[in-house]
């Protein structure tokens, strides 16, 4: 289940970012849907689920996509918003 959060608060930094310093960059948000997020650079996603989501969740899992497509968990981030921040992918890219 996904939280609903009353404001998208500051974008995320990318997971790509986080882990590679000197590519340090903010994902955008995506039109229409609080909690979202997009990094057009490195086809990423990042979402705001509620801690028991994510918690089932690892990598490589399959999760669905904000737009109804096939994703796959990337990684787990920050909590926030009373959630924690998911990082994924469109499955297959």
């Amino acid at each position: 289940m996904q939280a609903q959060p009353q404001s998208s608060g500051p974008n995320p930094f990318c997971e790509v970012g986080r882990t590679h310093p000197r590519d340090r960059h903010r994902m955008r948000p995506v039109d229409g849907q609080a909690g979202v997020w997009e990094c057009s650079r490195h086809d990423l996603f990042a979402q705001v689920v509620d801690k028991a989501t994510a918690d089932g969740l690892e990598r490589g899992d399959p999760f669905p996509m904000h737009d109804g497509g096939e994703g796959v968990v990337v990684r787990h981030g920050d909590e926030r918003q009373g959630g924690v921040l998911l990082y994924y992918r469109a499955k297959g890219a």
